[in-house]
């Protein structure tokens, strides 16, 4: 017998909600599949496809708590573990792998656009399931876009300053931005705004949020079905950074569970910074993907595939990330 959700209790999921690996990836692959077989989706107008990505961001964004952004109470040492471990630590390794790519510079763009860019929304959903602090971790979230915004941009300049990057038309950059990225946030703001006098509101916006799976597999899988085609003498490159991001999630699994156990924190919040420097932005930086000028058009897709790649991640770290860091913390571990 299903008991009743308590009132006002995050959304309810609902299959898709609750099983976001088959639904992005299903997405991603669709989206591959037709870019592949039906070539004259590359002539879809981008700003159909932007709008697409824009509404997605705005569902994404619904369970953040963007309104409280300066009220939200969270532990310091927790705070400032993800703030070292996303803005300092991930970076480096971000900066690592990127050279590998260096040679092909849309491979370059699009995987440091995903690694910079730290990871809020969906990834409550597998934190939750591993016993991990997920209310601390979303309300780290409001700050670190904020904090976000200013250095995903200072370090993709600064790590590819030799690389010709500043040379780029970036013109439409700053449109895109706007539109993509500022405007959708700043609806759900002022919608959380709004819902806390209006309890239908709330209830609307939890509906939504329910929807941010599926929303990211549309937009991850229009994408990439659009900008393949664009692409298609250069997709065999994609090969070569895929294992990249894998690397990266490996990689960071004990990073992130070192810089937790010396930071002093309960278990469950080790757990909740792991997921957070594995968990990445991909479907928050799109815009900016599809905002570069010609002859980037692998740009897009190589953010596509990121998110296709880390949400198995993330499966993966559902499964192993609770033991592991029971058994790095001993069986006398308090929470």
């Amino acid at each position: 017998m299903k008991t009743a959700r308590p009132e006002g209790v995050g959304p309810v999921l609902g299959w898709p909600g609750e099983h976001p690996v088959p639904v992005i990836l299903a997405g991603v692959g669709a989206g591959f599949l037709a870019g592949t077989l039906l070539p004259d989706l590359a002539e879809t107008p981008d700003a159909a496809v932007a709008t697409v990505v824009a509404v997605a961001i705005a569902i994404t964004l619904l369970p953040v708590p963007l309104a409280s952004l300066g009220r939200a109470v969270v532990g310091r040492r927790f705070l400032l573990a993800v703030i070292g471990l996303n803005i300092v630590v991930s970076p480096v390794l971000a900066l690592i792998l990127s050279r590998i790519v260096f040679r092909d510079p849309d491979l370059q763009l699009g995987l440091l656009l995903v690694l910079l860019a730290p990871g809020v929304g969906i990834v409550a959903i597998f934190v939750r399931r591993a016993g991990g602090a997920v209310e601390s971790l979303l309300a780290t979230a409001p700050l670190m876009l904020v904090i976000q915004a200013v250095s995903l941009p200072a370090l993709m300049v600064l790590f590819t300053a030799g690389d010709g990057f500043l040379s780029l038309d970036l013109s439409r950059l700053p449109l895109a931005v706007l539109l993509g990225i500022v405007a959708p946030a700043a609806v759900v703001t002022l919608l959380q705004l709004a819902s806390t006098r209006a309890p239908r509101l709330q209830r609307a916006s939890r509906r939504g949020a329910a929807l941010a799976v599926p929303a990211t597999a549309i937009a991850a899988g229009l994408v990439v079905a659009v900008w393949l085609p664009r692409a298609a003498e250069r997709s065999e490159l994609l090969a070569a950074v895929a294992p990249l991001f894998g690397v990266y999630l490996i990689l960071m699994t004990p990073v992130g569970i070192l810089v937790g156990t010396a930071a002093g924190l309960s278990l469950s919040q080790v757990r909740a910074l792991t997921f957070s420097g594995a968990a990445r932005n991909g479907l928050l930086v799109l815009p900016i993907a599809m905002a570069f000028e010609e002859g980037f058009e692998l740009v897009p897709v190589v953010v596509a595939l990121g998110i296709g790649i880390e949400v198995v991640g993330l499966f993966v770290y559902r499964l192993l990330v609770p033991s592991v860091t029971q058994q790095s913390r001993g069986p006398l571990a308090q929470d």
